[in-house]
């Protein structure tokens, strides 16, 4: 993990949420001195993607950077994912939702392919997100033994930011068993934090909406990410509707990660 986000892959449409996920990425390139690439999927007609161009130029000027700057033409969520193999990248960052750019090419479920796409983790932010930096991290954990995979990453995403990591052990159930699982996960979690020097809080919600409650949690604890698992929590509450919700509702950004990661291939168990 300690090459983490050293290549960043950044979808660029002129949107505002875009252009929110481009000051995430440039903080986190900053921590982590990583190279972004930032994708304009071109269709050949509408100025926005020669504003595109124009902006992220005026953008490398303005902080003496050197984004590199792809230019595609096809489906947008397939040409992000052809670049994220063909470079091997180690995080994209996209706007989640929100008015102009790609419109209704790119809202709603497009978004989510990239998600669920990808092999590396994907941040999606939102146009109200713009913040460069990260001073508190969302980290949910659900009555699935793989939710604590994404561990590793929170780990280095707070030591980078100087986090503070709020845990928060979640279900829309509330039988015996279910809280004894995420009570014992969210434990276990805390102990690995401290352990490593990362300041954290706990807090466990039963029997809830758990999509309106992560984002409102978040909320309330000034999060500037949420980290999720994908497919692997289904199981406990993140069934593919309820990602897609967090990816297109959340009002602070979302990073989702894959058990397929090999980055943290094996990282369930402390």
């Amino acid at each position: 993990m300690g090459e983490a986000f050293k290549k960043i892959l950044f979808a660029f449409d002129n949107s505002d949420s875009s252009k929110a996920a481009l000051q995430s990425a440039y903080g986190v390139s900053l921590k982590f001195n990583s190279d972004i690439t930032a994708l304009v999927v071109t269709g050949g007609k509408d100025n926005y993607f020669v504003d595109s161009v124009d902006y992220l130029k005026q953008f490398n000027k303005d902080n003496n950077l050197n984004i590199d700057i792809v230019d595609r033409s096809g489906l947008v969520h397939d040409e992000i994912i052809k670049l994220e193999k063909e470079g091997d990248f180690s995080l994209i960052l996209q706007g989640s939702h929100g008015s102009g750019g790609w419109k209704e090419k790119w809202m709603g479920s497009n978004a989510f392919k990239v998600v669920s796409s990808s092999n590396c983790p994907v941040i999606s932010v939102t146009e109200k997100a713009s913040s460069q930096e990260l001073n508190h991290i969302l980290l949910p954990l659900a009555d699935s033994r793989n939710t604590r995979q994404k561990v590793p990453y929170c780990i280095e995403i707070a030591k980078a930011f100087g986090s503070t990591v709020h845990i928060l052990g979640i279900s829309k159930n509330d039988s015996v068993e279910t809280k004894k699982h995420i009570k014992a996960y969210v434990n276990q979690t805390e102990k690995y934090l401290l352990e490593r020097g990362i300041p954290c809080t706990i807090a466990e919600k039963y029997n809830v909406n758990v999509v309106k409650t992560c984002i409102q949690y978040a909320e309330e604890q000034n999060a500037g990410l949420m980290l999720m698992m994908t497919e692997t929590e289904s199981a406990g509450w993140l069934m593919d509707s309820y990602s897609q919700q967090l990816v297109n509702l959340s009002t602070v950004p979302v990073m989702t990660i894959h058990s397929r990661d090999t980055r943290v291939s094996g990282a369930a168990g402390y």
